[in-house]
């Protein structure tokens, strides 16, 4: 664990004492905000059009990808 300090305004400083009386505490809430935004970071691996042109770019074939192949070359149809 690290120690850090920060700087809040009064109404930043309001709505973190409120959720911390339901939380537990300041920096229960902290913490839960922080895991909360590293957690929805999106994992784009799983894009279709992102591991075409990282996998299998267009023009890296003999047959090159197209506006009307494209639909074809990232999901098959």
């Amino acid at each position: 664990m690290r120690r850090t300090q920060l700087y809040l305004d009064e109404a930043q400083y309001r709505w973190l004492k409120s959720q911390a009386e339901r939380r537990g505490s300041i920096a229960a809430v902290v913490r839960g905000l922080i895991d909360g935004a590293r957690g929805r970071q999106e994992d784009v691996s799983g894009d279709p059009l992102i591991r075409h042109l990282l996998a299998d770019a267009p023009g890296n074939d003999k047959q090159r990808s197209t506006v009307q192949t494209l639909d074809d070359d990232l999901y098959g149809r």
